[in-house]
C-alpha cells in the first residue's frame, strides 16, 4: 500500500503479485501494437513494463516523477528515470521508439499534451489511452480520479494527432465494453429507441484506444 497520493493519480499495484496481473492484462491488449524500444511515459508503477522484461524483453525505459509509484516500479526491477516526462523529452536526444502515453494526458493541460505530440521523433509509434468521453463507464473513470485535468474526446484526440503529423493505426473503445454479441444489439437498439441515445454511449468501453505512427514533423 502506498503512503501518499499515489492511489489518486491511477490504478497502482500494490505488489509485485497484483503487478504481474495487471501487466498482464495490459500487455493483452497492447502487445500486437509494440515495436522497437519501448518507452512508457508516465509509468507508473511500471506494470507494463514488468510485463515485457518477464517476457524477454529488455529494451524498456519507464519515465516517472512521482516518488511512490517510481519506487514500486524499482522494487520490481523496472528501469525508471526520475524525472517529470517534459523535462525528459525536452532534455533528448529521442530515438523512435514506441511511446506508451496511457492514462496520462488527462493529467496534463493541452498545451503540455500538444508538445509532448511535437517532441516525439519521426518514425515513432504512440500509443494513447484515456478514460471515453463518449460512453457512460468513461465518465465513471474520469470522475473517478480527482487528479484529472481535462477530458479528451476521440475527435480531439485525432485531430491533435493529425497537426502533429501523426498517422492513425487502429483506435477504438477498450475495457468493460459489452461483448459484442446479439444481446448489445438489442441493447443497442433500446438505447436508440427508448432512451434516444447513441448506443456507443451505453454499450461502449471506460477507455479509449488509438494507436498512432508520427510520419512527419508537424
Amino acid at each position: 500500500m502506498t503512503s501518499g497520493l499515489a492511489e489518486f493519480h491511477c490504478w497502482y499495484s500494490g505488489n509485485i503479485g497484483e503487478a504481474r496481473k495487471k501487466g498482464k492484462y495490459l500487455l493483452s491488449k497492447y502487445a500486437s501494437y509494440l515495436r522497437g524500444s519501448v518507452v512508457d511515459l508516465g509509468c507508473g508503477d511500471g506494470a507494463l513494463l514488468l510485463a515485457l522484461l518477464e517476457s524477454g524483453k529488455s529494451d524498456v525505459l519507464g519515465v516517472e516523477s512521482n516518488e511512490e509509484l517510481a519506487n514500486l516500479a524499482e522494487s520490481w526491477g523496472v528501469p525508471v528515470v526520475r524525472k517529470d516526462l517534459l523535462v525528459y523529452l525536452r532534455e533528448g536526444p529521442l530515438q523512435p521508439a514506441t511511446y506508451v502515453y496511457t492514462d496520462v494526458v488527462e493529467h496534463m493541460s493541452f498545451e503540455a499534451n500538444m508538445e509532448v505530440l511535437k517532441r516525439l521523433p519521426q518514425g515513432s509509434r504512440l500509443i494513447l489511452q484515456t478514460p471515453h468521453t463518449e460512453t457512460l463507464r468513461g465518465h465513471q473513470y474520469y470522475f473517478n480520479m480527482p487528479s484529472h485535468v481535462a477530458p479528451y474526446s476521440p475527435y480531439v484526440l485525432k485531430q491533435m494527432l493529425q497537426r502533429t503529423g501523426y498517422a492513425t493505426v487502429a483506435e477504438g473503445s477498450v475495457d468493460d465494453e459489452h461483448p459484442r454479441n446479439w444481446q448489445r444489439k438489442v441493447r443497442g437498439f433500446l438505447a436508440r429507441k427508448l432512451l434516444g441515445l447513441w448506443p456507443e454511449m451505453v454499450l461502449g468501453g471506460g477507455n479509449y484506444l488509438v494507436i498512432a505512427d508520427r510520419e512527419r514533423a508537424g
